[in-house]
C-alpha cells in the first residue's frame, strides 16, 4: 500500500513541523529562497501543480466528512435512545435525564458508536492490505478514488432522513462509510509521493503545510456553519443532524468534483507477479515488509511502528468514545458538542507549538514520550472530573488540554516516521505505516463497548484509552536513541524484489529523509 495515512487525518503535518527541526528553508527553481510575498502569492495555486491542487481539495472535502459525524453520532444515540424507551427531558432543566439502561436490538444506546466505530475498523484490518494492492498492482486508483467519493456522498445524503425509523439502517450505512472513508484515505495518499517527486522536498514541506492548513481551516468553517444555524434556528439534535448532512453533501460535490478531476490516472507501480492473486498479494506484502523491518531495522522502526499501533489506536477511539461521553454522562447537544470540538480544533495549534519546542530542546521520540505520558493523566484525571450534567462546563477547558495533546501527538508521530524512514523506502513503508496506524482502530471501541455493556460506568471505558497510549509510551522506550534512528536511516538496508518479496540490498549512505 503505498500511501500515507488515515487518518489520520494530520499526516500532511509531518513536513510542516520538520521544517523546523532541521529542513532548509523553501527555495525557488533558480536555488534562491522563497520570500513571504511569493509564498502567499502561490499558496494554494501550488504553483500550477494540478495533482497538489487536486489534492488541497480532496484534503478540504475530508474536513467536512470528520465534523458531520459529530452531529450524526449525537442524533443516532438520541434516537437509539427513545426507541429503546427513554424519556428525555429537553424542556425542563430543573429535572435531570436519567441514564438510559434499556436496550434496543440487544444493546445499549450508548454503545452504538462505538459498536459502529468496530465494525469500521475491523473491515478496514481486513480489506485495507487488499485495497492496497489494488492500488499499488493496477491502473485503478484513481477509479478506487472516484468510487469511494461518490460511495460517501451518497451515504451523506441518505442520512439526511435521519429520523426515529431509519436510525438503525442509517447506522449500519454510517458503519460502512467508516470503512469507505479509509479507502478514499489510501486511494488519495497515495499520490503524495509522486507530488513530492515532482515539486521536491524543501517545496513539499511547504505544499503539505498548506494542505493541513486547508484541512483545519475546512473543519473550523464547517463547524462554524452548522453550529451557527443550528442555534439560529434553534434546531434539536436531529434536525443538526439532518442539516450537516446537507451541508455536507454540497460541501463533498463542491470538493470532490474538481478535486478528482485533477488527480490523473496512474499506471500499476510494480507489476503483478505470476499466479498471485490480488489477495495474497496485498497480505504478503505486509508480511514481507514486518520480516524485513525486523531483520534490518529491530532496534528504530520495529519499535516505532508497534507503539504507533497502539498510541494510534488509543488516540483514534478518542473522538468516538468522547462524543458517547459527552452526550451520556454529560448530557450535552449536538451543539455543544460541536462546540467543544471547535475549542479542540483551535488548540491543536499551541500544542504543536508546544510538541515542537519540547522535541528541539530534546528530540522527537523524547517529546512523543513526554505526550503520551501527560495525554494519559489528563484522560485519567478527566474520567474522574466529569461525573455528570452539573460539572459539563469543565469539559470545555479538558477540550483546550486534549486538543493541544493531539495538536502535540499528530505532528510528532509522524515526523518520526518521516526521518526515520530508510531512504529510498518512503512510499512502500508509508503504505505500511497506514496499515499500523488502522489495524487496531477497532480494539478500544471495543473494549469501551464491552465495559459499557456490563454495567460499568463509561468514566472506567473513557480510562480504558490510557491503557492504549501507555502501551504506546512502552514500546517507545525500547527505541533506539534518536541520533542512532537517524544514523540507520541514512542505509537503505531494503529493497523489493520483482515478487513483491524483501531481499538485502545495496547499502547507501545518504541523508534522512
Amino acid at each position: 500500500m503505498e500511501s500515507n495515512d488515515n487518518a489520520v487525518d494530520n499526516a500532511a503535518s509531518t513536513s510542516t513541523r520538520a521544517l523546523d527541526i532541521g529542513v532548509e528553508p523553501i527555495k525557488d527553481d533558480d536555488g534562491t529562497e522563497t520570500t513571504e510575498k511569493k509564498k502567499c502569492c502561490n499558496a494554494f495555486r501550488f504553483e500550477g501543480n494540478s495533482e497538489a491542487q487536486g489534492y488541497a481539495w480532496l484534503t478540504i472535502g475530508r474536513g467536512g466528512i470528520i465534523m458531520s459525524n459529530i452531529f450524526l453520532s449525537t442524533a443516532l444515540i438520541r434516537l437509539a435512545s427513545e426507541a429503546a424507551g427513554c424519556v428525555f427531558n429537553d424542556n425542563d432543566d430543573t429535572i435531570e435525564t436519567q441514564e438510559c439502561n434499556e436496550e434496543v436490538y440487544g444493546f445499549r444506546p450508548s454503545s452504538l458508536i462505538t459498536m459502529i466505530a468496530v465494525v469500521s475498523g475491523v473491515l478496514a484490518a481486513l480489506l485495507l492490505p487488499i485495497i492496497g494492492a489494488v492500488v499499488d498492482y493496477t491502473s485503478y486508483r484513481r477509479l478506487i478514488g472516484i468510487c469511494s467519493a461518490v460511495f460517501i456522498t451518497i451515504v451523506q445524503g441518505l442520512q439526511i432522513w435521519l429520523n426515529t425509523t431509519t436510525w438503525f439502517p442509517m447506522a449500519i450505512l454510517q458503519a460502512l462509510n467508516g470503512f469507505m472513508y479509509q479507502v478514499q484515505i489510501l486511494a488519495i495518499f497515495a499520490y503524495l509521493p509522486e507530488i513530492g517527486r515532482a515539486v521536491g522536498s524543501q517545496k513539499m514541506t511547504w505544499m503539505c503545510s498548506l494542505f493541513t492548513m486547508s484541512q483545519f481551516g475546512a473543519m473550523a468553517t464547517y463547524l462554524l456553519i452548522n453550529i451557527g444555524i443550528g442555534f439560529a434556528l434553534k434546531l434539536d439534535d436531529v434536525a443538526t443532524a439532518q442539516l450537516g448532512q446537507a451541508i455536507c453533501v454540497v460541501w463533498l460535490f463542491l470538493t470532490y468534483t474538481p478535486g478528482w478531476r485533477k488527480m490523473p490516472s496512474v499506471p500499476a507501480l510494480h507489476p503483478r507477479p505470476a499466479n498471485k492473486g490480488l489477495v495474497r498479494i496485498g497480505f504478503s506484502q505486509v508480511g514481507h515488509t514486518v520480516v524485513g523491518i525486523n531483520k534490518y531495522y529491530g532496534s528504530g522502526l520495529r519499535w516505532f511502528f508497534l507503539a504507533v499501533t497502539f498510541a494510534e489506536a488509543g488516540a483514534s477511539a478518542f473522538t468516538v468514545v468522547s462524543v458517547t461521553f459527552m452526550v451520556e454522562v454529560l448530557r450535552m447537544s449536538g451543539t455543544e458538542v460541536g462546540m467543544v470540538f471547535l475549542i479542540t480544533l483551535v488548540t491543536t495549534i499551541p500544542g504543536a507549538k508546544l510538541g515542537q519546542w519540547i522535541a528541539k530542546k530534546t528530540n522527537p521520540i523524547t517529546s512523543l514520550k513526554l505526550n503520551l505520558l501527560v495525554f494519559s493523566a489528563v484522560t485519567a484525571v478527566g474520567a474522574f472530573v466529569l461525573t455528570g450534567p452539573e460539572v459539563k462546563v469543565l469539559v470545555y477547558f479538558f477540550g483546550c488540554l486534549w486538543g493541544g495533546l493531539l495538536g502535540w501527538f499528530y505532528p510528532l508521530e509522524n515526523v518520526i516516521f518521516t526521518m526515520s524512514v530508510p531512504a529510498g523506502q518512503e512510499s512502500e513503508l508509508s503504505g505500511f505505516y497506514t496499515y499500523c496506524r488502522s489495524i487496531l482502530t477497532w480494539l478500544p471501541p471495543l473494549v469501551f463497548t464491552v465495559m459499557n455493556e456490563s454495567g460499568l460506568h463509561m468514566k472506567y471505558g473513557l480510562l480504558s484509552l490510557v491503557i492504549f497510549l501507555m502501551i504506546g509510551l512502552f514500546l517507545l522506550q525500547l527505541m533506539a536513541p534518536w541520533e542512532d534512528v537517524l544514523e540507520a536511516a541514512k542505509v537503505n538496508k531494503m529493497t523489493k524484489g520483482t515478487d513483491g518479496s524483501i531481499e538485502e540490498g545495496v547499502t547507501s549512505e545518504t541523508n534522512p529523509p
